[in-house]
């Protein structure tokens, strides 16, 4: 429904502009309540003022026949909705007029009200609906109440009351009468009334008196009259004919009421329709421009319109938080320059008030300020801010080039134009932002697709044994290219052992410690059933009699609701290992058998702890009852010959400081009296393993001791690293398949983890496995998140070299700790600081590192606890030995590890 339909014909006709302006927001700025239903007497329509007035927002399409929550009679009876005014007029099809009511808020409170509705019907005379004006007889209640007395009392009217003769003698005189004319009773009595007429309208007296003549009254004629002082007023006149007894006409009553303020409110109306008018226009462009500058040029011209100014401006905050100048309308550049940047408020500030300057040479502002305004031939001016979201985002100003007293009117004009300006750039920026969310979006999308594809290539092409089953029962389970080749299978076959007959692999059968195993005892059932499988070794062995060794891990797979919904196994092709274990233990048989065949022994000192190992075969070389050496290199130096002995520490001490072989002859002084000759070689343990020790072999098999003694070493070292990295990743791929549900985040966390500890791989491989420092790693972690300036990630700390295990563990650590900051910390943002230190207490042989963050969003601590935090509270607890401490402070996440630091680990 059109808004001009339901406007009084007087008012329409008292408003001709040139552009009809759209009378819907004509009625949402009035004051008055007004709502409209259909012909139903559903509610369609309502202005701000009838939800203030009924204390509730009324529901469009849903309330009926009022917008008010409770109604009653003015005897407080309670009021149907259906029986109300507006329900009657819907029904009789016809106005109804004079009938007050009570509407009740739901707060309790209660308003007297008289309604005014009205229905509404089409050019066919079909009933469309109706629209109902709300007066407000709060205000007016007690004064009706009092005018029901006074009017007996003609003395006290406000009204000038004045009787006069059919002469226009004035015969009567009241005190209203004196105070809008001036006159006392005793100045007129007797006098014309014409006395009070100015000359120009002096022909009104005589129609009006035979108007009175003839018995007509006159109503409500708009005229101008002349007071005492000379002053004209602007009344209206009700003349009505007096009779005596009989009924002759012997005079007239007038009442005359200054309708001063009334002309004044009539053009004040006018004006606010023009306002109306320009606001109108104003949504109308901003709504139909794509472009901010559009939007800058109709907010000017509104302002200019609606607030009759000289001259307007618009100013933003910029990324800097500083005012500047967007747009201006009659502004000098110099006057621009000269006060940019200058502003009343900060950015962001919370509902600030507008500020006014109504003489700009009486304003308390800075003497520079008020030069660059006084130059530029201004004297009067306002800053009205601009809010979005409740936050300050700049403002725009209007100038006079006289002082100017501001207007309530112009006031609630203004903020308007603020609010819809604030909402035009709000709504601007926000399609700048989806667009630029957007082309991010595909952006990330094509680099998801590469990461994924990536991701495929890495889990393809990595040597490990990957099995994933999506479904608890496992009758499906997949892999990547190297579990297919173990098993001898084409690569979109199903390997589930547990699926169908016909389906499931039957090339090969599985053992463990020697017994074939069920499908429902395979790693990776198990994990679907829940359970976590470490460290499983098994044989698969083929129908051509042929087998493999493989070991690893098997982990369930669960949603964000903790439910198994499949599992994930990691495992590596350990034939190699077992086949040189076989070996080694078949070395060790022989070269035992050489031993004790050729009467030959073996020996070790720990330079730690001084302790000094003897084989048995050197028991028996050096004649001692077996266990009976004592174990100390005292008790070694016992049975040397004195001559020797020096030749011995010399040895011993330069094979120590060079780090090379140990090789001497000696002679042995045995304890029954015989001397032998024996030739020892030995050799010293690497300086970053986990004993420094000289170990050898006596007589002359130094080469193959030192060959066992390597291969042990390297077949242990084999064990251990492969151990640990398929622990390492069944913990990345339990943790990141199962906690996350989609499917692309989780490649993308589990590619990032399996490069970090590529990464630390890489490095102790460059170093040859000696060790790499804690500043490298840290360093390699964090170099994707430097700034430009590399002043956003400070690392400080003594040197201190890290042991493989420390490194592998504490890389991840840093790992999982930058991709956090980098989400949800302070590497986030542009203003996010990272500050690393460490220190090593020499005393307790403890190394402790803090990782602290600022500058970056408010910390809010997690609910739930994610793999980065396991792998930090947890991992480092049990591989380390470590004590881990998070701080979830708002300023920033503080994290705080403290570790075993391996004794002569280089500070």
């Amino acid at each position: 429904m059109h808004g001009a339909e339901i406007l009084p014909k007087t008012t329409m006709d008292d408003v001709k502009t040139p552009d009809t302006p759209d009378y819907r927001a004509v009625l949402d700025a009035l004051a008055v309540p007004v709502y409209a239903t259909d012909a139903e007497g559903i509610v369609t329509y309502f202005n701000a003022a009838a939800a203030a007035v009924a204390g509730r927002e009324p529901e469009l399409g849903k309330d009926r026949w009022c917008v008010s929550w409770q109604l009653r009679r003015p005897d407080g009876s309670p009021l149907p909705h259906d029986q109300c005014p507006m329900a009657r007029a819907l029904k009789e099809g016809r106005p109804i007029r004079g009938e007050e009511l009570i509407a009740v808020r739901p707060d309790g409170a209660s308003v007297p009200l008289l309604p005014h509705p009205t229905p509404i019907f089409d050019d066919t005379g079909a009933l469309t609906g109706a629209v109902n004006l709300l007066m407000d007889l709060s205000g007016t209640k007690d004064m009706e109440r009092s005018s029901r007395y006074l009017a007996a009392i003609v003395e006290s009217s406000d009204d000038a009351i004045v009787a006069k003769n059919l002469d226009g003698i004035i015969t009567s005189w009241n005190r209203g009468a004196q105070r809008l004319f001036g006159y006392t009773a005793e100045e007129v009595i007797g006098e014309s009334i014409t006395i009070l007429i100015p000359p120009e309208r002096l022909s009104e007296e005589p129609r009006i008196l035979e108007r009175i003549r003839r018995g007509e009254l006159v109503d409500h004629f708009e005229t101008r009259r002349r007071r005492k002082d000379g002053t004209l007023v602007d009344i209206s006149l009700t003349v009505s004919p007096v009779r005596d007894a009989t009924g002759r006409i012997i005079g007239a009553s007038k009442i005359a009421r200054d309708i001063t303020e009334t002309k004044s409110a009539a053009e004040a109306l006018t004006a606010r329709f023009r306002e109306q008018a320009a606001l109108y226009r104003l949504t109308e462009r901003v709504q139909r421009t794509k472009r901010i500058e559009e939007v800058y040029e109709a907010t000017l011209d509104a302002i200019q319109g609606a607030l009759n100014c000289d001259r307007a401006s618009i100013l933003l905050f910029d990324d800097s938080g500083i005012m500047r100048f967007v747009a201006a309308r009659g502004l000098s550049e110099h006057y621009q320059r000269a006060v940019d940047g200058h502003s009343p408020w900060i950015a962001g500030a919370n509902d600030p008030e507008p500020i006014f300057v109504e003489n700009v040479d009486e304003a308390e502002i800075s003497r520079e300020l008020k030069e660059s305004i006084v130059r530029e031939g201004i004297g009067a001016l306002a800053f009205f801010p601009l809010v979005t979201e409740g936050r300050l985002i700049g403002k725009f100003m209007t100038y006079y080039d006289r002082p100017h007293r501001f207007a309530e009117t112009e006031v609630g004009m203004a903020l308007t134009i603020a609010r819809q300006l604030g909402f035009s750039i709000q709504r601007m920026r926000a399609e700048y932002a989806r667009r630029q969310a957007e082309e991010q979006l595909r952006r990330n999308e094509a680099n998801e697709r590469a990461r994924a594809a990536e991701l495929a290539a890495i889990m393809e092409a990595v040597p490990a044994l990957i099995w994933i089953a999506r479904t608890p029962d496992c009758r499906v389970i997949s892999g990547n290219n190297s579990s297919y080749e173990i098993l001898r299978l084409p690569h979109d076959s199903n390997l589930s052992m547990s699926a169908p007959p016909g389906e499931h692999p039957t090339n090969f059968r599985v053992f463990s410690e020697g017994r074939a195993l069920s499908p429902e005892e395979m790693p990776v059932q198990r994990a679907a059933r829940g359970e976590e499988v470490q460290n499983f070794e098994e044989e698969v062995r083929f129908d051509d009699g042929s087998s493999r060794h493989i070991f690893g891990n098997a982990t369930p797979l669960r949603d964000v609701t903790g439910e198994v919904v499949g599992a994930v196994a990691a495992a590596v092709d350990i034939t190699g290992r077992k086949q040189a274990e076989e070996a080694l233990q078949e070395s060790e048989r022989r070269l035992q058998l050489a031993l004790d065949a050729g009467h030959m022994g073996a020996w070790e000192w720990n330079l730690e702890t001084g302790a000094v190992i003897w084989s048995p075969g050197l028991e028996v070389l050096h004649r001692v009852e077996p266990g009976t050496f004592g174990g100390t290199l005292a008790d070694f130096k016992r049975d040397i010959h004195p001559d020797d002995l020096p030749l011995i520490e010399r040895e011993m001490a330069r094979a120590i400081e060079t780090e090379g072989d140990y090789h001497v002859v000696y002679r042995a002084q045995l304890p029954d009296g015989t001397i032998r000759w024996m030739e020892a070689f030995g050799q010293l343990s690497p300086r970053n393993g986990p004993k420094r020790r000289l170990t050898g072999v006596c007589m002359d098999i130094t080469e193959r001791r030192e060959a066992e003694a390597q291969r042990n070493l390297l077949v242990a070292e084999l064990s251990h690293r492969v151990k640990n990295t398929l622990a390492i990743v069944g913990s990345i791929a339990r943790q990141t398949f199962s906690t996350n549900p989609d499917a692309t985040a989780a490649h993308r966390s589990f590619e990032a983890r399996i490069r970090a500890l590529a990464q630390t791989h890489t490095r102790l491989a460059e170093e040859s496995w000696s060790g790499v420092s804690l500043k490298t790693v840290l360093f390699d972690e964090l170099a994707p998140y430097h700034d430009d300036s590399r002043t956003n990630v400070t690392l400080a700390g003594p040197p201190a070299m890290l042991p493989p295990k420390h490194a592998l563990t504490l890389g991840m650590a840093a790992h999982e700790l930058a991709t956090n900051a980098a989400k949800h910390g302070a590497l986030s943002v542009k203003s996010g600081k990272v500050d690393i230190e460490w220190m090593i207490d020499v005393a307790s042989e403890r190394l402790r590192i803090c990782w602290s963050e600022t500058g970056g969003p408010a910390v809010v601590a997690p609910k739930h606890n994610g793999f980065g935090r396991l792998l930090l509270e947890r991992v480092l607890a049990s591989d380390l030995g470590g004590e881990v401490h998070l701080e979830f402070a708002p300023q920033g996440l503080v994290c705080t590890i403290d570790v075993p630091y391996p004794r002569g680990a280089p500070g």
